[in-house]
């Protein structure tokens, strides 16, 4: 506003990169987002802000991950840490950090990998008393150490990093929210479902509370369908029925959500929506249906190049063909969903579907 009322300041490029920041998403404004970081990088050139460079690149970032493909995302938040730190803007520089790990990991990137930026970021960060940034990346090291079965139980957040049930009670309410997410994500992948209803419950119940909803650029929304279509089947209700045992996703409808997702990023979520397609088609009995959409997944999971959404295709067109009593096939899906998950470094995720599938 002052701005409009006063003209440009130095100051001007970092309001404009907040509002794109604040914009972005699918309960957002797209087009006003994308026009906002636009003039936040044309008035951070013209202004010479090099004090606001980290600050309006970390926010403009995450807006543009939103239409571009993912790994120029990482490109972009490390550079935003690197020239925050040469400019003394360090909350900036362990805000695009933090971000940088967790686009990592949204990409599929090796878990020993991630786990050894983890590990030095949060090292950066205790350093410069960074609480808040250090907190984000501890929950996501915990992830991985989990995956990689550096934990006593993979469904716990609790370990080497931290503690769930003390993190739980002492976290902001927003940062709750990313933990819940992951939890259920995690339990997902284990098939856990009750378990990851009840995580995405108690997330929608802390979002109530919060100023903006963590989408994680598809992230939440495309295991929020997944986690939905999985509790259905297995308690073989329509795909109305409740979610969880505490509240129900009225007007939750997967597929059309996807599709809204896909609208803004072919290249990012082709492969999920495809997925989506093939659990609804299986959940309603279109047994063609779900064959076609489960390989057109599989293919365009592997062009995208996300070892473990990937390997969730393979795992899930196993199970389908398993309940059909194509024994062939699901070998054949679950063996690649195996290797795929050994690539990523996920040894706890393979050695409970080695024991899980009954072949």
């Amino acid at each position: 506003e002052l701005t409009l009322s006063h003209g440009v300041c130095k100051e001007s490029c970092s309001a404009f990169a907040t509002i794109s920041f604040m914009l972005c998403g699918l309960h957002g404004d797209q087009t006003g987002s994308s026009r906002a970081g636009e003039l936040a990088l044309l008035l951070l050139d013209i202004s010479h802000a090099k004090e606001y460079e980290s600050n309006v690149r970390n926010f403009v970032s995450t807006t543009q991950s939103w239409t571009d493909p993912l790994r120029l995302t990482i490109k972009r938040k490390f550079s935003s840490y690197e020239i925050g730190m040469q400019t003394g803007a360090i909350d900036d520089a362990m805000y695009s950090a933090a971000g940088c790990c967790y686009y990592q990991f949204f990409c599929g990137i090796e878990l020993p990998i991630l786990e050894k930026d983890c590990r030095r970021f949060i090292k950066q960060m205790s350093e410069y008393k960074q609480t808040l940034a250090k907190d984000r990346v501890t929950i996501l090291l915990q992830v991985a150490l989990n995956l990689m079965g550096k934990s006593n139980n993979p469904l716990e957040l609790t370990g080497e990093a931290m503690i769930q049930s003390q993190f739980i009670e002492e976290c902001p309410k927003q940062m709750k929210c990313g933990f819940y997410i992951l939890s259920s994500w995690l339990a997902y992948l284990f098939g856990e479902y009750k378990l990851a209803s009840l995580a995405v419950s108690n997330r929608m119940e802390a979002e109530k509370t919060t100023h903006k909803k963590l989408e994680w650029v598809g992230f939440t929304l495309f295991y929020d369908c997944l986690i939905y279509l999985a509790s259905a089947r297995r308690k073989q209700n329509s795909l109305t029925s409740d979610i969880s045992g505490k509240s129900k996703m009225s007007g939750f409808y997967p597929t059309a959500l996807m599709k809204k997702l896909v609208d803004y990023t072919q290249c990012n979520n082709q492969h999920r929506l495809l997925l989506v397609e093939a659990e609804v088609a299986y959940s309603k009995g279109e047994y063609n249906v779900a064959i076609e959409k489960y390989d057109s997944a599989i293919v365009a999971a592997e062009v995208v190049g996300i070892l473990h959404e990937q390997a969730i295709c393979n795992e899930r067109a196993g199970d389908f063909f398993l309940a059909h009593g194509n024994i062939k096939r699901a070998t054949s899906h679950y063996g690649h969903a195996i290797d795929l998950y050994h690539r990523w470094g996920a040894q706890a995720k393979v050695d409970h579907l080695c024991k899980q599938i009954p072949l």
